[in-house]
């Protein structure tokens, strides 16, 4: 039976009544596409669900943006229009694309394995981080374009089997041989060095999202931590890259550009965010957030949960919204953190002392990448209080919130994971007059799929705790 790959759908389309037939097949068309470009589409589209379709709900449910005149996590929970969005283009643009480019990886001869590595590596990434946003989600099932009505797999099978992803990939790369190059390649141009890195580096950060529901894990993260070959250096970060050209600029940017006349007016200073920052005399204040229209220089006022917005309120920097800012997947200071956070647990040796360097050189880079100078991070870093079996948890669990700022959907699991449900840090409460009794902890599924599939959980709550969730 020949597949007909219609490039605009990015999806294979069999075509029952004509099996093993020629019609209708154009001779001069080719029936197969290249998986570069598949790898290439799925990228991008990823890249803008998390930069923009994700960012706006995710960033009010896990409080670490709020948006003006209204108290945010409401409006996050019924914004269920771009949650609807995200879901369906996960699995139509980004994973079926990704699973059509193995296959056909996989059917060239010789192999391109490293190709088959690459949208392996990214199809971990897409299931897992779908996942740590739903629960329960179609895996097994799932993008085989064999099935119409995908079961949902368990979210610890899925976060095992996105980690049984990476180690088929990371056993199938050749840094010596070439798999999916620039320009198709928008995140490590090719280099299957740093794509091996990276695969590392998230299995590592999946581990850590469910070693406290699964303390066996522990083991794991240290054999990992002692293999190494994990994102070493600030080269080594995974992002998407966006240009101050039409067309390839980064989608916060463009929204602001185009429907607000470039005047940021969306996203303004969360109360828990700000509230942390001061507590704990952090220089990073003015480069989050810009003063209100109606606020003197320097003046900085964050949103309560409740609807008390006013012209002084603070807004997110707009040098955090720039056209070429990229989209960032997996930073340097990301991993340093999470190696402290190994060793301050025990997952791996070196005692506190370690933890502490760890920590301190993680937190240096992260107010780099916010524009703080050398000087005034070096100052802040060396007066972080050196670990403790007393204090680890709560100074690594700040810094690291504060480090993905920017990134929320890394940070909402971050938040969630930071303590049992209650405890989390930083500090939150359910703003008054909200429709649930808890924080909000997962996204709820699209009616479409409710409707359509009779295997998607119902009667979940917004403040229900996933598996992780611990």
């Amino acid at each position: 039976m020949k597949k007909i790959i219609f490039v605009g759908l990015l999806a294979v389309i069999t075509t029952g009544c004509f099996k093993n037939s020629d019609l209708n097949i154009d001779p001069n068309r080719s029936i197969t596409v290249d998986p570069s470009l598949l790898f290439a589409g799925a990228s991008t589209q990823f890249s803008l669900l998390r930069v923009g379709e994700l960012t706006w709900p995710v960033a009010l449910m896990g409080q670490m943006w709020s948006s003006g005149g209204r108290w945010g996590l409401s409006q996050a929970q019924y914004d269920q229009t771009r949650v609807r969005s995200a879901w369906g283009r996960t699995y139509t643009d980004v994973l079926k694309n990704l699973s059509v480019a193995i296959k056909v990886a996989e059917s060239a001869q010789p192999v391109n394995k490293n190709a088959v590595a690459q949208c392996k590596i990214m199809k971990a990434f897409a299931f897992a981080q779908t996942s740590l946003l739903w629960g329960d989600i179609p895996f097994t099932d799932a993008a085989t374009g064999t099935v119409d009505l995908p079961k949902f797999d368990k979210q610890v099978d899925v976060l095992n089997g996105s980690i049984a992803l990476l180690d088929e990939a990371i056993a199938q790369i050749d840094p010596a041989s070439k798999g999916i190059t620039a320009p198709s390649d928008l995140y490590y141009a090719g280099d299957m060095t740093k794509w091996r890195r990276f695969a590392n580096s998230l299995k590592l950060r999946i581990l850590f999202a469910m070693v406290d529901a699964d303390p066996t894990k522990g083991t794991v993260i240290g054999q990992l931590l002692a293999s190494g070959n994990m994102i070493a250096a600030t080269t080594d970060a995974m992002q998407f890259q966006y240009y101050n050209q039409p067309g390839r600029q980064n989608p916060r940017y463009s929204f602001t550009a185009i429907f607000r006349g470039g005047v940021q007016s969306d996203w303004y200073c969360s109360k828990p965010v700000y509230n942390l920052l001061v507590s704990l005399n952090d220089p990073r204040i003015p480069y989050f957030y810009q003063p209100g229209p109606g606020a003197a220089a320097n003046e900085f006022v964050a949103l309560n949960t409740t609807e008390d917005y006013s012209p002084k309120s603070s807004l997110v920097n707009m040098n955090l919204l720039k056209s070429d800012l990229p989209e960032v997947s997996f930073s340097y200071s990301e991993q340093l953190m999470l190696e402290a956070e190994a060793i301050a647990r025990g997952f791996a040796p070196g005692g506190f002392e370690l933890a502490t360097q760890r920590l301190r050189a993680g937190v240096r880079l992260s107010m780099a990448s916010f524009g703080v100078s050398a000087a005034q991070a070096d100052t802040y870093a060396n007066q972080l209080p050196a670990l403790t079996a007393v204090n680890y948890k709560t100074v690594l669990a700040q810094q690291q919130y504060l480090d993905l700022f920017m990134r929320p959907i890394e940070g909402w699991t971050q938040h969630r994971r930071s303590g049992v449900v209650g405890q989390e840090i930083p500090t939150m409460s359910t703003p008054s007059g909200a429709p649930v009794a808890g924080l909000v902890r997962r996204l709820l599924y699209r009616s479409e799929e409710i409707n359509s599939n009779p295997n998607t959980p119902t009667g979940l709550a917004v403040d229900a705790p996933e598996w992780f969730d611990k």
